[in-house]
């Protein structure tokens, strides 16, 4: 009679292909995010009949609640099968013990955050850093659903969405064709440039250098998100206090 062999439950997860993740599907989940976001904000907008200046700042917010919500369920759908969720560190809190994880993220986000300070200071006086989307929640009523929607849009969906777009599979991506400096580099450059503010990418890149750099030392994109959507949060708070 055959003995039954028992495997070990690690093992017998399903692993994600070793080309995984490709830089195909990288760029056009990036191009999605965003052609997602002009749609959401103009249906939005269509949809209320209201297409004056007042209406447009929560039309934008609104529309990127919108898209990141269809996004993310799409990403979803593609990332829930073949282990991929495990292969870009979302199930796990990464590689390192937290005393080193911690001292690594104050260590790089604190850098980052100095060399903003000092770049926004005396680099472009008078040129707040994303001065524009600092305008367009200015502009937003105070209302509950307003202050619901920034926050979701800002601290929730936006530190999400982008980890997973320009951390998870797009700097892994380019690991395979880069040195893993390069591919840090890169994929933060793109990270700074899709924002649409030029005068702004040195201050978005040092910050998205910082989370590239975490990520690639933990391997956990999960550790990542807690900390991109801790900074958003300060960010946004700092934001009404000084408005």
């Amino acid at each position: 009679m055959e003995k039954m062999q028992h495997s070990d439950p690690a093992t017998a997860l399903p692993l994600a292909p070793k080309n995984y993740p490709g830089l195909l599907p990288a760029i056009g989940f990036i191009a999605l995010y965003f052609a997602l976001q002009i749609l959401c904000t103009i249906l939005i907008m269509a949809a209320t009949y209201d297409w004056t200046s007042t209406a447009t700042p929560i039309a934008i917010i609104m529309g990127l609640v919108v898209s990141a919500v269809v996004q993310l369920f799409l990403m979803w759908l593609y990332l829930r099968k073949d282990g991929r969720i495990k292969a870009l560190g979302l199930s796990d809190f990464g590689k390192l013990p937290l005393l080193k994880t911690i001292r690594i993220a104050v260590l790089w986000i604190l850098t980052a955050m100095a060399f903003n300070y000092v770049y926004a200071t005396y680099l472009i006086p008078g040129i707040g850093m994303q001065d524009e989307m600092s305008k367009i929640l200015a502009a937003i009523a105070r209302s509950p659903l307003n202050i619901a929607a920034m926050f979701f849009a800002i601290v929730v969906a936006a530190p999400v969405v982008e980890e997973l777009l320009f951390r998870g599979m797009l700097q892994n991506a380019l690991a395979k064709y880069l040195p893993i400096w390069g591919a840090i580099l890169l994929s933060s450059f793109l990270f700074a440039l899709v924002h649409g503010q030029p005068y702004a990418i040195p201050g978005l890149m040092s910050l998205s250098l910082a989370f590239g750099y975490l990520y690639h030392r933990t391997g956990s994109l999960r550790t990542n998100i807690i900390l991109h959507m801790a900074n958003n949060a300060f960010a946004l708070l700092a934001l009404q206090i000084l408005n």
